[in-house]
């Protein structure tokens, strides 16, 4: 694994990088940390697929057919705002 902030390859795993506030306890948050640039980070989850969103005013005829053809999903929130799902 690599740093995702400078590239090097001299990472630490599974170390402790935060201590997370929960109803009266301190649980530690597990992660990454690079000896080289000094900086923590979280382990990217793994099998998952990052999902990207942008809101939108209208459905065009072109959102419909990539909606049709499982490209991406329309979402219509109570209050009428669209947002597309990618």
């Amino acid at each position: 694994m690599n740093c995702p902030t400078c590239g090097s390859a001299k990472v630490l795993s599974n170390v402790t990088i935060a201590w997370l506030h929960v109803r009266d306890s301190l649980l530690p948050e597990r992660g990454h940390f690079c000896t080289s640039c000094s900086k923590p980070f979280r382990a990217p989850l793994a099998g998952t697929i990052p999902f990207g969103s942008v809101r939108v005013r209208a459905i065009s005829p072109a959102l419909v057919q990539l909606q049709e053809n499982a490209d991406l999903v329309v979402i219509r929130h109570r209050a009428g705002v669209k947002e597309v799902v990618y």
